[in-house]
């Protein structure tokens, strides 16, 4: 049997977890990764009267308790997002069952979840981060969230549209993913919106972009730009290894900011777009399984040993 002090919830294919594996395991730290796509293939048993969960992966097995266990590495979405794909009943049932255990880990309260899922739950909400952005002072586009324009729609001005949750669709064997698009307002006056909700904000002319990720109270800033200029639109429709990534100081006002806005969204762990025109730093949105492991060699940032550390410290270093 083998205690696991620290747990890595995760998925097979995932780059930023095996930087995090990696970490722990150049620190002789014991952990257990369990990934969400193989869970089928572990022997998992949860006994109520111990409180204790026991997975076997093959000739090993593996005990989590509340006394023993010191952390949780969540690196998945908590809404459960199918969109399209056609699933067997057994899949839809698997994956709607194994999401709903992974839900119930949170009975394992008093250690260190990065991030915990309700508060991934919160965050996830576009609406709802950009208003407690607004809370923590941070400027935000103007913002329009629902299936008809705004009066306000001007023909000749560019807009932003997003999809108000993760758009992910399958059609015929093809997986497709939206981005942020610019759409000029004549477009955006033309297109049929009823059958479902969207966003729509202001566009912000001549920005730099910029990437912070944060742990804990330890914040990454990058400025992203490609060919030494600014980046129209949405920056991640360019290849990553075409952009550059330079690590930037933020004001220490916004660095105030950001820290309430992980308070008041309960997180540990961010990836934060901002948008900088002018002096001025605006919200884009937060995500709070956000990727980071690119930058740890591009912009040569030390995330995956501030995460490891905050997993084994509680943040409390």
């Amino acid at each position: 049997m083998n205690d696991v002090n620290h747990l890595i919830i995760s998925s097979t294919i995932d780059y930023s977890t095996d930087l995090i594996c990696c970490e722990l395991e150049r620190r002789g730290l014991n952990y257990l990764r369990i990934n969400r796509d193989r869970f089928s293939e572990y022997k998992i048993l949860y006994t109520l009267q111990n409180d204790s969960l026991s997975i076997k992966q093959g000739d090993q097995v593996f005990t989590i308790t509340p006394r023993i266990l010191k952390s949780v590495y969540f690196r998945a979405p908590v809404f459960l997002r199918n969109m399209g794909k056609p699933y067997t009943l057994q899949e839809q049932l698997s994956k709607s069952q194994w999401s709903s255990f992974i839900r119930n880990l949170i009975s394992f309260d008093n250690v260190t979840w990065v991030n915990h899922p309700v508060s991934i739950y919160g965050a996830e909400n576009k609406l709802y981060q950009l208003k407690i952005a607004r809370l923590c002072g941070f400027p935000v586009p103007e913002t329009y969230v629902g299936n008809i324009l705004p009066e306000s729609i001007q023909p000749e001005l560019i807009y932003i549209v997003k999809s108000l949750d993760t758009a992910l669709f399958y059609d015929k064997g093809q997986e497709m993913f939206t981005y942020s698009t610019m759409i000029d307002g004549q477009e955006l006056l033309n297109a049929e919106i009823q059958s479902a909700p969207i966003i729509v904000q202001e566009y912000l002319h001549d920005k730099t972009d910029i990437r912070v990720t944060v742990i804990g109270d330890t914040i990454f800033a990058v400025s992203i730009t490609k060919n030494g200029f600014n980046i129209e639109g949405d920056w991640r429709k360019n290849e990553k290894e075409s952009l550059k990534y330079s690590p930037i100081d933020l004001p220490l006002n916004v660095q105030d900011q950001i820290k309430e806005l992980m308070h008041k969204l309960g997180l540990n762990f961010g990836g934060i777009d901002l948008a900088l025109v002018g002096d001025t730093y605006y919200f884009i949105e937060i995500n709070p399984t956000g990727e980071w492991g690119w930058l740890i060699f591009t912009a040569k940032l030390p995330i995956d040993k501030v995460i490891a550390e905050f997993l084994v410290t509680g943040g409390m270093s």
